[in-house]
């Protein structure tokens, strides 16, 4: 998977570096779900490329039908060669003179026996999902005749392309998209595949444009999904391909050969999130079953973004990898997932359901999912549907053991947050797993049975490269003030207030020190605006969001760790800036005395803000004031961490774990619900879902839009970000002023409208 903030494009779908998933088909004879069609004429040894892409595919019950289209290099030919006998669900079909990529595709089309049909050219490659995802998207919606994914442009030039069939009438007037994409075989009655007489190229843009002529459009995924090969000049073989007056000349032969399309009759799919009839969830299909040599472990999470839970998943998945697990991830909530290139790192077989299924087909897929995985064990953690669907789920998976982790309680959310989830579903989980004593004493005193509880700490990694070295103060040989950290997100629960008040303390009392902030969040402007009125400018320093790298640097700098949280399991900073022996001040709240002992730091009881200020501040200025006593601290700290808190002990610790309840599973399981009542429950909890959105909608609709009065929706206003404010009226009014201008003939303005729709509903959905 690429990382589109930082793209690396040597790290193709096959390259040595990327992380493997034994996806071999158990029942290699079975019907092919899907017929992948690949014309090939003289091409190189990069075919082999191709072919690894597809042989690693997820998704295993596919036909291959490649058609050699008269190809006359022997060097070609003896490439091609080599598959015609490697595995039985490649076929070869040979056109005795080159026809073109037109009639090569036809001729595979005749042959296909899948009701889906893949094109892919035999330079390109695929991301190891990519089939996997693009099924269970026309399955999940029926209104669409084909779909895709964003594409990454590697070789002569490099580049991500976000374009696709989301852009529309923008195909009226430059193709979007490369001819990789799953359609349904169906559609082929009412459009007759390609027109053979195009032979210098484009002609997928033909047929697109002729797909929407009979009615059919597809959609895009928003997720990089292909890799679509660059010539130094694609004019050199696709003549029709110039950039200039011959592929403008074919513009206009589309218009004349397709003209309803440029009046008004390009199809408009209306896709809604909810339909009346949803699919029957006792409809599972049995495809995809895949060989297993090694455990395996299912993760249901929220998401894949920045948190002190998202980095316990990752190196969770890290640690299974090194010990020989294969790791299926599956989230349940939209967002950002900006660690999914880092989830990516460890295992390919990620799946962000959001993107490509309606929410009514979860439970379908992910039982799917872990059938088609044969996984020994499925982990939920903070997933509030993943608990709402565990009824549907076991009734499934009968031979699967389960288990959830928590991280901390939450009171002020839904009474207890996610612990409180765990209670009431323990009855359905052969074991639960907490990161704190203090959190299993919290779930027993609620009703849960200990008995089943288990402990693991999160764990962190001990870094020789990271280890602190000369003092912060002492940098240069030169004498500085001691620096103070607080990082994480800027937001009720790091008490940014409290910190922002006990600088401003400690200024007071003249105590030498500086402090950076680093981290970002909804109360950072406040923060920021803090700093400036106290003028603490010249001594406190927001840095902002820094990757987890960046952080870890800044911690060997420092010499004291501060986080005043208002709640907390256990701080993941807190693991980290120990590791980088840093003594600790902060909140005696969750389990956070389990790790910070009094050797190795200061930990002040929540009570009145006056009161914790003056507490915080005492407890900074002693350390500031004894800088030998908070050295020996931290290197007490960084000792705790080496005992018994690393994380290689994690990882050892969750093994043992898993294994355990797959031998409860087996020896004394849980009582299966009823397959009738399981439904019900999961269609319940779809329901709950579609209720929590549509309110969500109607707050939008009734806040969303700043008020011109003063008054209560003013305020509610100044709580959105910043961001939101401004993409919820650009989208507003972007509207209104395209029609202003399409009123007056302007019809160029419509692929530009489409786009700027696009970007700015992400741009929305990303903040």
């Amino acid at each position: 998977m690429i990382d589109p903030k930082n793209p690396d494009y040597k790290n193709t779908p096959v390259a040595d570096q990327r992380p493997t998933f034994t996806y071999v088909a158990q029942v290699s004879s079975s019907e092919p779900a899907v017929s992948v069609v690949t014309p090939f004429f003289n091409t190189g040894p990069v075919f082999h490329e191709t072919a690894r892409s597809l042989l690693r595919q997820s998704f295993q019950q596919w036909e291959w039908l490649i058609v050699n289209d008269g190809s006359t290099d022997a060097a070609a030919l003896a490439v091609l060669e080599t598959y015609r006998q490697q595995d039985p669900r490649i076929c070869v079909l040979d056109l005795e003179e080159n026809k073109g990529p037109g009639a090569a595709r036809n001729m595979a089309f005749r042959a296909a026996r899948a009701p889906y049909i893949v094109q892919l050219d035999s330079d390109n490659l695929l991301e190891p999902t990519a089939i996997e995802i693009w099924y269970w998207f026309l399955q999940s919606f029926p209104e669409y005749s084909f779909v895709k994914g964003y594409i990454v442009g590697f070789g002569a030039e490099e580049y991500l392309w976000n374009r696709g069939f989301h852009n529309g009438e923008a195909f009226l007037y430059a193709n979007q998209v490369d001819a990789t994409a799953m359609f349904r075989r169906e559609m082929l009655a009412d459009v007759g595949g390609y027109d053979e007489a195009i032979r210098d190229g484009l002609e997928d843009w033909d047929f697109w444009l002729r797909c929407a002529n009979a009615g059919h459009w597809g959609s895009t995924v928003h997720q990089y999904m292909d890799w679509y090969r660059r010539r130094p000049s694609h004019a050199e073989r696709w003549q029709d391909w110039d950039g200039g007056s011959r592929q403008e000349s074919f513009r206009r032969g589309l218009r004349q050969r397709y003209p309803a399309l440029w009046n008004g009759a390009f199809p408009k799919i209306d896709s809604q999130p909810w339909v009346i009839q949803e699919p029957s969830l006792a409809d599972l299909p049995e495809i995809n079953r895949l060989s297993k040599s090694r455990p395996r472990l299912l993760m249901i999470l929220p998401w894949l973004t920045m948190g002190g839970s998202d980095r316990f998943n990752l190196n969770l998945v890290q640690q299974l990898q090194t010990r020989g697990w294969e790791v299926t991830i599956a989230t349940t909530l939209g967002g950002d997932h900006s660690w999914e290139p880092e989830f990516a790192a460890h295992t390919p077989d990620i799946f962000a359901l959001h993107r490509f299924l309606r929410l009514a087909d979860y439970p379908r897929f992910l039982s799917y999912l872990a059938r088609s995985r044969q996984v020994d064990c499925v982990l939920i953690s903070h997933s509030e549907l993943g608990y709402q669907l565990l009824p549907y789920l076991r009734a499934q998976l009968p031979e699967t053991a389960f288990v959830d982790y928590c991280h901390l309680e939450e009171i002020q959310w839904k009474n207890g947050g996610y612990p409180r989830m765990a209670i009431s579903y323990q009855e359905l989980l052969d074991l639960n797993i907490v990161s704190s004593a203090h959190l299993r004493e919290w779930m027993a005193a609620q009703g849960a049975s200990v008995e089943r509880i288990r402990l693991c700490y999160t764990g962190i990694e001990l870094r020789e490269d990271l280890s602190p070295t000369v003092p912060a103060a002492e940098m240069n040989g030169k004498q500085k003030p001691p620096l103070i950290v607080y990082a994480g997100r800027i937001c009720e629960q790091k008490q940014p207030k409290v910190f922002a008040r006990t600088m401003e303390r400690l200024a007071e009392m003249n105590a030498p020190f500086r402090a950076v902030v680093a981290g970002d969040g909804p109360d950072k402007a406040w923060l920021a605006s803090f700093i400036r009125q106290k003028k603490l400018d010249k001594q406190v320093l927001l840095l902002g969001e820094l990757s987890h790298q960046q952080l870890l640097e800044l911690l060997t700098t420092a010499d004291i760790f501060f986080l005043p949280s208002l709640w907390e399991g256990i701080s993941l900073a807190i693991y980290e800036a120990m590791a980088a022996g840093l003594a600790v001040v902060g909140a005696d709240v969750g389990g956070q005395r389990e790790l910070v002992t009094e050797e190795c730091g200061i930990l002040i009881r929540p009570g009145r803000e006056d009161e914790e200020v003056e507490r915080y501040a005492a407890a900074l200025a002693g350390l500031l004031q004894q800088p030998e006593k908070a050295r020996k601290m931290g290197r007490m700290a960084r000792s705790r961490i080496a005992a018994g808190f690393r994380l290689d002990q994690m990882g050892d610790r969750m093994v043992e774990l898993l294994r355990e309840a797959i031998s409860q599973h087996q020896s004394d399981p849980r009582p299966l619900p009823p397959a009738g009542l399981a439904r019900a429950t999961a269609s319940q909890a779809i329901e709950y879902v579609r209720m929590s959105h549509l309110a969500d909608q109607l707050w939008m609709e009734r806040h969303g839009h700043r008020p011109k009065d003063g008054g209560a929706q003013s305020a509610i206003w100044t709580q959105l970000d910043w961001r939101r404010r401004l993409y919820l009226t650009l989208y507003r009014w972007h509207e209104p002023i395209y029609h202003w201008y399409n009123r007056r003939g302007w019809d160029w303005l419509a692929p530009v409208r489409e786009q700027v729709r696009s970007l700015l509903l992400s741009r929305y959905d990303s903040n």
